[in-house]
């Protein structure tokens, strides 16, 4: 008998306590409720339906992920994460959710399970900005229709192996800026139609080598900001339509043959790690490679075989490296380079014959290489130039299609020469300030026919009500504060501007 009356006040607690977490409180919101709103408003579902009551309904079935519900007059009901301000501004169909009795929230480091996304058949699921730190087994697994998936901006650390199983059809997943450190190996085995793959901003630092196998129709993969120091061989080997991948911001230490079978790569982004050797064979091959970004890095070297096989390039940024050496056939790799980043390294000399191959160049930036002499008359299609913070001391050439020249912080002396030397001259920007000019014979500047932009500050030049008269196209002019308060009257068409 005493053993049957524990049973019942057991059920009975059951009972009460059920009735009780299940306790909502729907608030119509009014102008009052200013400390609710968020920086974004995120709707998560939306539905039509003549019943405010099945609306509600809804909203609870999304457990803590429903936090306003809007039901309008044209029977449509509307399901919200978060709302800004400026959604509600007075809107009387909005209501506020909250369970006054304790439950479970994300914020507090929930984890989220198959029963909170039960029946959801959404082709997109925004769940970023939940606080979720754990994605339990099939949880996602009646989620077949799901093609978007946004786990954004959670305490993520760990996927396991069943995290995403059931979801078939899912292309885009976002697990950016998260903790994860750790995958289970076969994480991603159920997902073979995902096309683009977040990983950025997490705690990553080492890839198994199968973690991708089974995604061989992925075009994108974003592991930056991670902590990765190693790459297994065999890590990115069945991506075959994979077309971008960002590993910028890590702590890889040498490029080796990483990429072999990408046969359709084009985008390739190791900028802002450590690398020191460029493996011959790392890049053999690689025809549809367009974009090399490798910037940031410690290469000291570069010979005729850095980057051999990448006969398709198109843009390769080497800036901010260590680069003291680089062999004068290394351009010869590149017929098709149309840009060329290398400013923040040592290149005191670069042989004539270094820019021969580079016919189609068109962007070349050489910002603070300690260079003093340098001939570019072979580059016929170049448009930009950026050769600041150099030691240049003469500069004339022949760059007839050159449209932006930066000689900032050159030590130009006096200034008596054309710049550039054909007669048909395309420059629209011209950027001269802090070169320790103290003249300029201003005739040759008004040859620039089609000189828009005239950069001059900081130097050591005496300027007249006269300087101005005879450019055809100037518009701007940047100048020290006294000459551009002095002319603004003088010269209406004119703006002039201080740095």
């Amino acid at each position: 008998m005493k053993f049957l009356k524990i049973k019942i006040l057991q059920i009975s607690l059951v009972f009460i306590l059920e009735k009780l977490v299940s306790t909502e409180w729907i608030t119509k919101m009014s102008s009052y409720f200013d400390t609710v709103f968020f920086e974004n408003t995120i709707l998560i579902h939306e539905f039509s339906t003549p019943s405010r009551l099945k609306c509600i309904q809804k909203c609870i079935l999304f457990e803590t992920t429903c936090q306003f519900l809007q039901f309008t007059l044209g029977k449509r009901c509307e399901l919200y994460s978060s709302i800004q301000k400026e959604i509600f501004n007075g809107n009387v169909d909005i209501y506020l959710r909250d369970k006054k009795l304790p439950r479970i929230h994300f914020l507090n480091g929930s984890f989220l399970d198959r029963l909170q996304i039960f029946n959801m058949a959404k082709v997109s699921f925004n769940l970023s900005r939940n606080g979720i730190n754990q994605i339990v087994p099939l949880a996602f697994a009646t989620s077949n229709k799901t093609e978007t998936l946004d786990l954004s901006f959670n305490n993520l650390t760990i996927l396991y192996s069943k995290s995403f199983y059931g979801m078939i059809n899912l292309k885009t997943l976002d697990l950016s800026f998260n903790q994860i450190s750790q995958f289970e190996s076969d994480v991603f085995k159920e997902n073979s139609s995902l096309a683009f793959l977040h990983l950025e901003n997490n705690f990553l630092k080492y890839l198994n080598g199968n973690i991708f196998d089974n995604l061989q129709w992925l075009r994108l993969l974003n592991l930056e900001c991670n902590q990765i120091e190693v790459l297994d061989t065999n890590t990115f080997k069945n991506l075959k339509n994979i077309r971008k991948i960002y590993l910028g911001n890590n702590n890889l230490k040498s490029l080796d043959p990483f990429f072999h079978n990408l046969e359709l790569l084009s985008l390739l982004d190791i900028s802002f790690n450590k690398i020191k050797t460029v493996h011959k064979d790392a890049f053999m091959s690689r025809h549809n490679l367009s974009d090399i970004l490798i910037s940031n890095n410690q290469i000291s070297e570069i010979n005729s075989e850095t980057f051999k096989g990448v006969n398709y390039l198109e843009k390769l940024d080497l800036s901010s490296n260590r680069i003291q050496k680089i062999d004068v056939n290394f351009t010869s790799n590149f017929p098709n380079l149309k840009e060329l980043h290398m400013s923040n390294n040592n290149l005191s000399f670069i042989e004539t014959r270094f820019f021969n191959g580079l016919e189609k160049l068109e962007i070349l930036k050489l910002y603070n290489c300690n260079i003093r002499n340098i001939d570019l008359n072979s580059l016929k299609n170049l448009k930009v130039l950026h050769l600041g913070a150099n030691k240049i001391t003469l500069f004339s050439q022949n760059l007839s299609s050159l449209t932006e020249l930066l000689l900032t912080g050159n030590p130009l002396g006096n200034l008596t020469y054309p710049l550039i030397s054909s007669q048909n001259s395309n420059l629209d920007v011209l950027g001269i300030s802090n070169c320790k000019l103290e003249y300029i014979d201003f005739d040759i500047l008004k040859n620039l026919t089609n000189l828009r932009t005239l950069g001059i500050t900081g130097n050591q030049l005496v300027f007249n009500n006269e300087t101005f008269n005879g450019f055809r196209n100037l518009e701007n002019v940047y100048i020290d504060q006294y000459y551009a308060n002095k002319f603004k009257t003088v010269f209406p068409n004119i703006r002039f501007s201080i740095l």
